[in-house]
C-alpha cells in the first residue's frame, strides 16, 4: 500500500470519526432539549403570578416585550392559561435583550402598570401592539406607553413616576441577573416546575408538555 493510500484511510477514517462524534453529540442535544440551565431563583414577592396558589405546575417565562418570538408565544402561553387555570401557575419574568432598543422601556411600563395593579393588561398591549413601538425612538415609545397607561385607565402622573422609579429599574435588574445566572440567554425561555424546556412548536405541543407535568406532580 502506497503513502497516499495511506494518508487517504487515515483521513476518511478521521473524517468518519468526526461524523460519528457529531451524530452523538446532536442526538444528545436533542434528548436533553439543547438545554443546560440551571433551576429559576425562588419566587419573590415581586414577581409577577396568575394562577392558583396551590396549583400543581408552575410554568416561568424569560420574557422580553419586543421579542418577537415572545409576542408569537403570548396567545399560546393565554390560552394555556385560560383552560389551566387551577392547575397551571405561571410567573413572569423580565429579560430584555440589548438589541432590542426598547425592550426595556417596555418592561418598565409593564412595572409602572403593575404598580397599579395592571401589569397583565399593560402586557397584552405591548405584545398585541409590538410592531407599532418596536422601532421607535425613546421619547416616541414612551408617549407610546403613556397612551396605553391612559388606555387602561391609570393614574398617568403615578404611571410616569413608576416608569422612573429606582424601584422599577431594580426589579427589572434582579430579573436580568437571575436570568444570567441560571445560563438564560435568549427569549422565551420557559422553565416547568423549574426545569428548562425546550420551546413547543405549537399549542397542543405545550400543552402535551403541561398534561405531562401535570401527571408527574399527581400523588
Amino acid at each position: 500500500m502506497n503513502i497516499k493510500r495511506i494518508i487517504f484511510w487515515v483521513c476518511f477514517v478521521a473524517v468518519l470519526a468526526l461524523i460519528i462524534w457529531g451524530l452523538i453529540v446532536a442526538m444528545h442535544k436533542e434528548s436533553t432539549g439543547g438545554l443546560s440551565l440551571g433551576t429559576p431563583m425562588a419566587e419573590r414577592a415581586t414577581d409577577h403570578v396568575r394562577g392558583s396558589d396551590t396549583a400543581t405546575v408552575t410554568l416561568m417565562e424569560y420574557a422580553d416585550f419586543q421579542c418577537p418570538a415572545c409576542g408569537a408565544f403570548y396567545p399560546i402561553v393565554e390560552r394555556l392559561l385560560t383552560n389551566s387555570s387551577t392547575t397551571v401557575r405561571f410567573v413572569g419574568r423580565h429579560f430584555p435583550l440589548a438589541q432590542h432598543r426598547n425592550a426595556i422601556a417596555a418592561a418598565q411600563a409593564a412595572e409602572a402598570a403593575g404598580a397599579q395593579g395592571k401589569y397583565w393588561d399593560m402586557a397584552g398591549l405591548l405584545y398585541d401592539n409590538q410592531t407599532s413601538w418596536e422601532t421607535l425612538t425613546a421619547s416616541q415609545a414612551y408617549d407610546v406607553f403613556k397612551g396605553y397607561a391612559e388606555r387602561l385607565k391609570l393614574n398617568v402622573a403615578l404611571f410616569e413616576a413608576d416608569f422612573k422609579s429606582t424601584e422599577t429599574k431594580t426589579k427589572i435588574d434582579e430579573d436580568l441577573a437571575d436570568g444570567r445566572a441560571i445560563g438564560v440567554s435568549g427569549t422565551p425561555t420557559f422553565f416547568i416546575n423549574g426545569k428548562a424546556i425546550t420551546n413547543p412548536r405549537d399549542y397542543e405541543s405545550f400543552k402535551k408538555l403541561i398534561d405531562e407535568a401535570i401527571t408527574s406532580s399527581t400523588p
